[in-house]
């Protein structure tokens, strides 16, 4: 009795222990490559000119599933697991997430791909990525769109993730097993938290805003933690901004049965160059 009570145990250790440090499986368009001392899980949809989709922090490739049949009819799509999530590695493992290096991961994996010129979709730390390449490489980017941006944490962000976005919290919030497993999952959740208290990253200035040579569509929700009047200062100070405000879009205003469709129609008549005959 005692040795098949055993057995069984072993047993059921044995099918459950993959599911302890579970994440996203691996796409049949899913590819790996080695990025500024990184393993960068991405993905590619479809032909055409270089269309690069970049998930918010704690969030995966999968983010852009319901957007990328769309997207893939008239570009290559690519769409990657940022530094630490998902399927990326991350060889830096302190509670400190700086955009600034992930940015340059961008620019790496481009270079990887021989992409000379892309257009970027980017929402919330994917957004900050966007305007960090964007400025430091202006050429290489022929359009933009920050969705939910931040150019620096402001006092409003700060208090938010103070009160709402305790590791514990976020870790199921954001289905961190799940998605990136149990112990990259816990550890976003501490970069995240450690956003509260973070300075210098991000820290996007006017005078970098400036340098953007981009068309730039800044989307953004009315009542976003972020303040509009990040967005508002990214539509003044970038020379070919437009500015798109999404009522009762909170942080995730490119979502939800209403306004991902309106989001997909309005950014790929944008990225077509049909605003302002623009091309």
């Amino acid at each position: 009795m005692k040795k098949s009570f055993l057995f069984n145990a072993i047993i059921i250790l044995f099918i459950a222990a993959p599911c302890l440090n579970a994440q996203e499986p691996i796409s049949e368009n899913g590819r790996f490559t080695s990025v500024n001392g990184a393993k960068i899980y991405y993905e590619e949809y479809g032909q055409g000119a270089p269309l690069i989709l970049l998930h918010g922090f704690g969030r995966t490739a999968s983010d852009w599933k319901a957007f990328i049949p769309e997207l893939s009819k008239q570009y290559r799509v690519i769409a990657w697991d940022m530094r630490g999530h998902g399927r990326s590695t991350n060889p830096d493992t302190t509670n400190v997430f700086l955009h600034a290096v992930a940015a340059q991961d961008l620019l790496m994996l481009m270079d990887n791909l021989k992409i000379e010129k892309a257009k970027v979709i980017g929402h919330s730390s994917g957004g900050i990525i966007a305007l960090y390449v964007a400025h430091l490489q202006p050429e290489r980017f022929e359009a933009i769109v920050p969705v939910s941006a931040q150019l620096n944490f402001s006092t409003e962000t700060r208090e938010f993730i103070e009160h709402n976005a305790k590791p514990e919290d976020f870790y199921i919030f954001n289905d961190g097993e799940k998605l990136h497993g149990a112990e990259k999952g816990m550890q976003l959740a501490y970069q995240f938290y450690n956003f509260r208290n973070l300075t210098g990253d991000p820290n996007i200035t006017s005078e970098q805003l400036s340098r953007i040579k981009a068309r730039t569509l800044i989307v953004h929700g009315d009542n976003d933690f972020v303040p509009v009047s990040n967005a508002w200062e990214m539509f003044t100070t970038i020379p070919n901004a437009h500015l798109f405000i999404v009522p009762n879009g909170w942080h995730m205003p490119h979502e939800g049965s209403l306004n991902s469709a309106d989001f997909t129609r309005r950014t790929l008549a944008f990225l077509n160059g049909e605003w302002n005959n623009q091309n």
